[in-house]
């Protein structure tokens, strides 16, 4: 995104994936999800080599927090439907990535708000995060990032979104603004 293309986070992003040396683990980190996902959708198009919205790719595979407790669960036998666990599950997001890519390119795994991760979802993630599948990158997004465990955080490169300038559009914004920094 453009308000944050001069951060020092996002040039190391960018020049890291310009000399193809961006690692296969990314935590990150900031208090905007819109910023977070906007860097993470950029970087997504990039590696899948796509100009339509990457999410949609088929080696794209996001998993989010769900139900009353916005957690990111493992997946329970109970819900296994035909063999197959369940959507949105950390159990089935670790299988589609060990998946061959369906265009024969890279593979792109999304975890939305990270932090949300029970204890077993996360030591499940633990096992491909330390050996990830071949042209694999794993994205972390949070606001929290010590909530996580600390292995998973040793093992990511570990990136803080500053929070972009945020203005209110009311005609006195400008005004109180120069008032309150006076």
């Amino acid at each position: 995104p453009e308000a944050l293309r001069e951060s020092r986070a996002v040039k190391v992003l960018e020049r890291s994936l310009a000399q193809n040396r961006l690692g296969h683990g990314i935590l990150l980190h900031g208090e905007s999800p819109d910023q977070l996902e906007g860097i993470v959708r950029a970087i997504a198009s990039a590696l899948l080599e796509t100009q339509r919205d990457p999410f949609e790719h088929p080696d794209c595979f996001i998993l989010r927090p769900q139900g009353i407790a916005r957690m990111i669960k493992i997946g329970s036998e109970s819900e296994r439907n035909n063999g197959e666990w369940p959507k949105n599950s950390m159990r089935r997001l670790v299988i589609d990535l060990k998946k061959s890519a369906h265009q024969g390119g890279r593979k792109v795994g999304i975890i939305f708000e990270a932090d949300r991760m029970n204890v077993q979802s996360a030591n499940a993630f633990l096992k491909t995060l330390e050996e990830p599948p071949e042209g694999t990158t794993l994205f972390l997004l949070t606001s929290r990032p010590y909530d996580l465990l600390d292995t998973i955080r040793s093992r990511c490169l570990n990136f803080r979104i500053p929070t972009g300038l945020q203005t209110i559009g009311h005609a006195d914004w400008a005004k109180w603004t120069h008032d309150y920094h006076k």
